[in-house]
C-alpha cells in the first residue's frame, strides 16, 4: 500500500499451533501468508511467574521490484494494529524524559501522521489499561492508518491536522514511502518484538519504564574473574517513581556518579540506600562530574528532571568493577 487505502491488504489465514507447553514457557505459533513477504510467523507467548505478554511477529520479506521506487507502484509499508479495548481510555507515548498525550502536548505544526515512541506507550482509562512496549520498530501511527504521504512532502495542506481520542495504535514496521540515502527495498526474515501487560488503574510511568528498559536491555551473562561480586545491589532509590538512568565510576576514579530521573508528575525527594557504607560525602554534580555542592539527607528532584549526583567512596573505581 502507498497512499491508496482501498488498496490495503491483511494477511491470509492463520494455521494456529502449540509451539511449547510449559511448564516454564507456553507459546502459541500463529503461520500466516501475508502480502509481499514469504511468511508471516507471530508467536504468543507467556513465560511462567510473568504478568506480561510476549509478541515475536517475524517477517519474511520479499523483495520489492520496481521499475522507480519513487512512483507508487514502487512503495510499501507493513504495520501492526493495536486496538486496545479500554473503553474511554487514554493514549499516552513514552519519549525521552517525558511522557506526550497525542494532539494534547504537541505542537499545532508538529507531524501527527506518525510520532515516535522511546520504549512504551500505554491506554488506560480509571479502571485498567495495557502497557504496550516495541523493542524493535518506534515509528507508531494512532486512530488509524495515517502515513500514507510519499516521498517528500512540501505542501502544509496534505499533512494531519488532529488525532481525536483514541485506543487503537499500529505499529509502523517497515516502510520505503521516503527517498533517502538507504536502499529502497527491505528482503529476508525480520523480527519484531512487543510486549504487552495489563494494570489495573491509571499508568504509572516509572513501572512502564522499568517494564521496558528490563527488555530493552536485558542483562547478558559473561564468565566471571577474580572475587565473587557483592550479593547486594549498591545502593537502592527511594521512592518508586524515580529512576536510576546512570550509574558509573567517575572519569577522575575517585567517586561513583548516579543519575536520578523523578518519572512522575511532582517534585520528588529521593532517599538514597547504600548497601555497604555510607559515601564520605554527596555532591549535586552535573555532566563535568564535578562536585558543585554538598548534599545531606534526601535529594530534591523536579519532575521530569534529571539530577546528577557525585558520590565519594573509598575506592570507588575497584568498588565499581566489583
Amino acid at each position: 500500500m502507498g497512499d491508496d487505502l482501498a488498496a490495503l491488504q491483511r494477511s491470509g489465514p492463520a494455521k494456529i499451533t502449540v509451539r511449547d507447553k510449559g511448564p516454564l514457557v507456553a507459546s502459541l505459533l500463529v503461520e500466516s501468508d501475508a502480502p509481499g513477504c514469504h511468511k508471516l510467523t507471530r508467536e504468543i507467548r507467556l513465560v511462567a511467574g510473568g504478568d506480561y505478554v510476549e509478541l515475536l511477529n517475524t517477517v519474511d520479506k520479499k523483495r520489492l521490484e520496481a521499475a522507480s521506487y519513487y512512483a507508487k507502484e514502487g512503495k510499501e509499508s507493513v504495520k501492526f494494529a493495536f486496538p486496545f479495548n479500554v473503553p474511554g481510555g487514554q493514549l499516552r507515548l513514552d519519549v525521552p524524559l517525558g511522557v506526550i498525550r497525542p494532539e494534547h502536548d504537541q505542537m499545532p505544526s508538529a507531524c501527527k501522521n506518525w510520532l515516535t515512541a522511546g520504549r512504551w506507550a500505554d491506554v488506560a482509562n480509571r479502571d485498567f489499561g495495557v502497557t504496550w512496549v516495541t523493542l524493535d520498530a518506534p515509528l507508531v501511527q494512532v486512530g488509524g492508518i495515517t502515513a500514507t504521504l510519499l516521498n517528500s512532502q512540501t505542501n502544509p495542506d496534505v499533512w494531519r491536522k488532529h488525532i481525536e481520542p483514541t485506543q487503537k495504535l499500529y505499529s509502523w514496521a517497515m516502510n520505503n514511502h521516503w527517498g533517502t540515502n538507504y536502499r529502497a527495498y527491505q528482503e529476508g526474515p525480520v523480527v519484531f518484538r512487543f510486549i504487552l501487560r495489563p494494570h489495573r488503574g491509571a499508568c504509572h510511568d516509572a513501572e512502564a519504564s522499568r517494564l521496558a528498559t528490563a527488555f530493552s536491555q536485558p542483562l547478558v551473562a559473561v564468565p566471571g574473574r577474580g572475587r565473587a561480586p557483592r550479593a547486594t545491589s549498591l545502593l537502592r532509590v527511594e521512592p518508586a517513581d524515580v529512576l536510576v538512568t546512570g550509574l558509573k565510576p567517575s572519569d577522575d576514579g575517585k567517586a561513583i556518579i548516579v543519575r536520578l530521573f523523578a518519572a512522575g508528575d511532582q517534585t520528588a525527594n529521593a532517599r538514597l540506600a547504600w548497601s555497604q557504607s555510607e559515601p564520605k560525602r554527596l555532591w549535586l554534580s552535573d555532566t563535568s562530574e564535578k562536585p558543585i555542592s554538598e548534599l545531606r539527607g534526601r535529594v530534591s528532584i523536579p519532575a521530569r528532571a534529571v539530577v546528577t549526583l557525585r558520590a565519594e567512596i573509598e575506592n570507588s573505581r575497584e568498588g565499581s568493577r566489583r
